[in-house]
């Protein structure tokens, strides 16, 4: 009974988070398949099924091109399925009725084919930045100006003299106009010393330090290093900007958060192979699930960011050179272009194994991991 009562109690949050998960993997795959059935049709490609889900069909129905459009039960995952292919992974029909059908995906260029299949990852960039810039539009930006909060003790600053509400102006000839700016010029120069123009009580000063550089080793035995000068910025309220922009500057900046997103990404990526990361950021669909469900708590914009967020996440996976994902079947291709002929089936059944067997073992690691978090 009181396990009962125990599920009962939880079950609305239990809702809750698995709405918010299945709104955002459902916005997420639906874009990315579209880009897909988009590009295809444009190629003129022909289309056999587009599904938002995995598993059996809870809802479908066919357009007059012959799409059968399904809802499936498990909002896990979605595919297109174009003519030609055996089953959603791309795989070629080892026979065919209508082998030389101008609407068969295999028998297009190499160059619609890339086109077709890249288009998936892009649509989820061009989403990114959709939403990203929607939000600096409407919202704006909270910036933290260049105010000391907090100096560390026996850190470069506190050695050099820099105090809680000193405001930086300039790091060498560098303005800074944000704290971030003063992060990233530091970043830049980790043995140099750098000149701080600071302002105290309405004088300006100058004052020279160098970045205490911190050395590590990865789990791989490698040293690398990173910089810090031990300052946290200031929480003042008064500290904090709200920027906003116009149409065109929301555009510009919603593009720009969508290349630093994948430029962390594809760094966390770099640096968890080389061994210098933690495995601790990895998450799979029971983490999603929880940090959806979080999320949901705090309103519509945090939703809308996080939807962004995964996005540009499941666009740089999909590029990855394992077979099976998107970046397989590119990689197949770009050897297609510099042969002159595509790799031979048994090949690609091959490296599909493969790539098949990496996506269910990582999988299941992710989950692993999830779970051992709960």
């Amino acid at each position: 009974m009181d396990v009962i009562q125990l599920i009962i109690q939880y079950l609305p949050t239990a809702i809750q988070y698995f709405l918010a998960f299945a709104l955002l993997i459902t916005v997420v795959v639906f874009i990315h398949e579209l880009g897909h059935y988009s590009v295809g049709r444009l190629c003129g490609i022909g289309v056999e099924t587009f599904s938002i889900g995995m598993g059996k069909q809870v809802w479908g129905k066919t357009d007059k091109s012959g799409t059968l459009w399904r809802i499936a039960i498990l909002p896990i995952g979605g595919y297109v399925k174009f003519y030609g292919d055996e089953d959603p992974s791309g795989k070629k029909l080892k026979v065919t009725e209508n082998i030389k059908d101008d609407m068969n995906f295999h028998n297009k260029s190499v160059w619609k084919k890339i086109a077709t299949t890249a288009a998936g990852p892009l649509f989820n960039f061009i989403l990114a930045i959709f939403i990203f810039s929607i939000i600096f539009f409407f919202r704006g930006e909270s910036l933290v100006q260049p105010y000391v909060g907090q100096v560390v003790d026996e850190s470069p600053a506190y050695n050099s003299g820099l105090e809680a509400g000193d405001e930086i102006i300039y790091a060498d000839n560098k303005e800074i106009l944000y704290f971030n700016d003063l992060r990233d010029y530091v970043l830049d120069n980790p043995n140099n010393e750098i000149k701080l123009t600071i302002i105290r009580d309405r004088i300006e000063k100058k004052i020279f330090l160098t970045p205490e550089v911190i050395s590590a080793k990865d789990r791989f035995g490698n040293d690398y290093s990173s910089a810090r000068i031990g300052v946290i910025g200031s929480q003042n309220p008064e500290h904090i900007e709200l920027k906003k922009y116009g149409f065109i500057s929301s555009i510009y900046r919603g593009t720009y958060e969508t290349y630093n997103l994948s430029a962390k990404i594809l760094s966390y990526l770099g640096k968890l192979i080389a061994g210098r990361e933690s495995i601790d950021q990895m998450g799979g669909p029971i983490k999603i699930i929880q940090i959806s469900g979080e999320i949901s708590n705090y309103g519509i914009i945090p939703l809308l960011a996080l939807i962004a967020a995964i996005s540009v996440n499941l666009g740089i996976i999909n590029l990855l050179p394992i077979p099976v994902l998107d970046g397989g079947h590119l990689l197949y291709y770009s050897f297609e272009v510099l042969r002159g002929k595509p790799l031979s089936q048994k090949t690609q059944e091959i490296g599909m194994q493969i790539g098949m067997s990496l996506l269910i073992a990582l999988m299941i690691f992710v989950t692993f991991l999830d779970i051992s978090r709960l």
